[in-house]
């Protein structure tokens, strides 16, 4: 009779498989090393997913991606038509969905970690990117309707590229960088406050 597929040994393997992404790349990390760290044989690894891609698409799925991009969006939304920030109530959107978001990253930090760092080889390899090209348009158009007669100039949006490749580079570290909730909420804090009060500078 053929071994029954145990539910803790396939755990065992994905977040092995987790790590191993985080840290070296999926490009980088080999079935191997995943199953090494997990304490199975590779032949193992290979009864529970058919290739190392399978492996990655069971962590960063779909519905990962879309929730993680759908937080992020409604972050910047919740921002429409606010100048002061500093302003905001405690219980008013943006705060509401930046804990949102903080929590989901907290929950999943090392598959946010690999989304926006580890992907290349993969079908995300240009998450990042993208995210910031995004990032870059809700910038401009926030600012730009709340001063229509802004002039985005070429160096206006060179900086900005960097400003934002500097913003999801500083989650990715933060997320790494720290263990602990309280720790990973103070750097991520300050990272924020920072940012936003640099934009309204920069725009001003």
């Amino acid at each position: 009779m053929a071994q029954k597929l145990k539910n803790e040994i396939q755990k065992g393997i994905a977040d092995a498989g987790l790590r191993a992404f985080a840290e070296q790349g999926y490009q980088n990390a080999a079935v191997a090393d995943v199953a090494r760290a997990a304490g199975v044989s590779a032949g193992n690894v290979y009864r529970y997913f058919m290739n190392k891609k399978a492996l990655y698409d069971s962590l960063i799925s779909p519905d990962f991606v879309q929730t993680f991009t759908r937080l992020l969006f409604q972050r910047v939304h919740a921002l429409s038509g606010v100048e002061d920030i500093e302003g905001l109530a405690p219980n008013a959107p943006f705060h509401l969905i930046s804990e949102e978001l903080f929590l989901f990253c907290l929950e999943n930090r090392l598959r946010v970690v690999v989304l926006l760092a580890r992907s290349r080889g993969t079908q995300n390899e240009h998450f990042a990117e993208e995210l910031t090209a995004l990032l870059i348009q809700w910038a401009i158009a926030h600012f730009e309707a709340l001063d229509p007669k802004l002039e985005m100039t070429k160096v206006k949006k060179f900086a900005l590229e960097k400003i934002y490749r500097n913003y999801v580079l500083a989650w990715v570290e933060c997320l790494e960088a720290f263990d602990g909730e309280r720790e990973i909420r103070q750097a991520i804090e300050a990272f924020s406050r920072y940012h936003l009060a640099g934009l309204k500078a920069f725009f001003a």
